[in-house]
């Protein structure tokens, strides 16, 4: 019976990696119905408005090579992962230590509740009060604006965690390695990648968005420099880079690992 259900997980795994890589064809398909209506908008509005996908493909194609264009998405990558880093670290850890402690909490709670409500182009601005332009106000935004969302994530996976388990597990006397294994990680794992997905989609945006408004360096400022060119194509480049590095991430880094360790709940998305 056992070698039966190993045979039947075996057979689960291989019917979800595979219906993941199916699930990519749709999404190729969407994505030449967006080029289709893109070609047809040129038609209508002109290269000036809107260049034609060719156009744009051989530029972002001309980026990749170019020595500049390569450290520039580097840099907005430095910036984002950086910025995400901090978030992670900071937020996941805090929000651990505030899920053990009601007390700490009920403190906390007011102060995440502020953050998430805070606009990401306020602190962008007082990112350049603070720290001039630069990287710093970059990676401090990235970090400002995700930490909260990861911290209230760790905060309700131990806060939803049995308290019945737990003291069953410490009855039968498991060690604190086996009770992390067993209980911990699958359980907040639930809550955290999908926290991640999110964070990482988001910081990656919002980098851009700083580097745009108080950076000199990076994606965002490329965009600003084509924006005061008037340079529709670099723009769109830019656009195409930005949203396939984001899916990159997700799709292929994210997304797989979150099927890895939760493969039962990420079928049914």
């Amino acid at each position: 019976m056992i070698i039966e259900r190993g045979q039947i997980q075996q057979g689960g795994k291989w019917r979800g990696a595979l219906s993941y890589v199916w699930g990519i064809f749709p999404a190729l398909a969407t994505i030449a119905g967006v080029f289709a209506l893109w070609h047809l908008s040129y038609e209508h509005l002109g290269a000036l408005i809107l260049p034609t996908p060719l156009d744009v493909l051989r530029r972002v194609f001309g980026i990749l090579q170019e020595t500049l264009g390569r450290e520039t998405i580097a840099t907005t990558m430095y910036h984002g992962a950086y910025g995400l880093s901090l978030a992670i670290i900071l937020g996941i850890s805090g929000g651990l230590l505030a899920g053990m402690s009601r007390t700490l909490a009920l403190l906390l709670r007011p102060l995440i509740t502020l953050l998430l409500g805070m606009p990401p182009i306020v602190w962008i601005v007082l990112a350049i009060f603070w720290f001039g332009m630069g990287s710093t106000s970059a990676i401090f935004t990235v970090a400002i604006t995700v930490l909260p969302m990861l911290f209230a994530a760790a905060m309700m996976g131990m806060m939803s965690m049995s308290e019945e388990l737990k003291e069953m597990l410490k009855v039968y006397r498991l060690p604190f390695a086996a009770r992390l294994k067993q209980l911990y990680l699958p359980h907040l794992s639930q809550q955290l990648l999908p926290a991640l997905i999110v964070a990482t989609g988001s910081g990656l945006k919002i980098t851009v968005m700083a580097e745009l408004l108080g950076g000199n360096q990076g994606i965002g400022s490329a965009l600003a420099s084509a924006r005061a060119m008037l340079d529709t194509t670099d723009v769109m480049a830019y656009v195409i880079i930005i949203i396939s590095l984001i899916m990159f991430v997700e799709y292929a880094l994210l997304e797989p690992l979150k099927r890895w360790i939760l493969p039962v709940r990420s079928r049914g998305n």
